[in-house]
């Protein structure tokens, strides 16, 4: 199915580790004390404002946030890690070691909407070396997160290479997908048991992509 793709491109959370329910409750909280932080906003005022604009004005997080504090996205996503350590909410992956091991031939890059620090000291915890991956994309780099195409510019900027020669695997069809469908890229929705409709395949775990490749 994916024959020509030569390089992998991979969000980070939700891509590389499947998040629970802590985690999710701790990157909202972390937004949310963003937001109390530089309004001066309590906790429900925060929430509240948030609802307003996230997935109806903004469909990144972090864009909401930075919008909402009046700050630049990456300043944004750099608070927010302040305020969490996702260190706390995985731990070594066996399967995620042996699937980069079969995959070796193929070039790896990360584009998150994370801080490139945090990704880099969450790596070893998995069990993946951080110099598994050739670059690392983040709003640090190109000033804006996922879905701005920004970063899938910057990629095959770097590469070089056709974008039908890129794979993008991510776990939101509309954030990591449908900007690297349009551009030409090849996509894998993970961790979903429904179709992405932007997805050239959706797989039920992470692990799986070996299968297609």
């Amino acid at each position: 199915m994916f024959s020509g793709i030569r390089v992998l491109i991979w969000d980070f959370d939700g891509t590389l580790f499947k998040p629970n329910e802590d985690f999710f409750t701790a990157v909202r909280e972390a937004e949310f004390g963003v937001l109390m932080a530089r309004r001066h906003w309590s906790r429900q005022q925060a929430e509240d404002e948030f609802l307003k604009l996230y997935r109806i004005r903004f469909p990144s997080a972090t864009q909401t946030i930075g919008h909402l504090a009046g700050i630049s996205t990456a300043q944004a996503a750099q608070e927010m890690e302040d305020h969490f350590d996702r260190r706390d909410f995985v731990a070594r992956d066996e399967k995620l070691i042996t699937l980069f091991t079969n995959l070796s031939n193929y070039r790896h890059i990360i584009f998150g909407n994370g801080i490139i620090a945090k990704h880099k000291e969450t790596l070893p915890v998995l069990g993946i070396p951080p110099e598994t991956f050739e670059l690392y994309v983040t709003s640090e780099i190109v000033g804006h997160t996922k879905p701005s195409p920004d970063g899938f510019r910057y990629i095959l900027n770097y590469t070089g290479l056709p974008a039908g020669a890129h794979l993008m695997i991510g776990d939101r069809d509309s954030v990591d997908l449908a900007p690297a469908r349009h551009l030409g890229m090849r996509t894998c929705l993970v961790w979903s048991d429904t179709p992405g409709a932007h997805a050239d395949i959706t797989i039920g775990t992470t692990y799986d992509i070996q299968k297609y490749l």
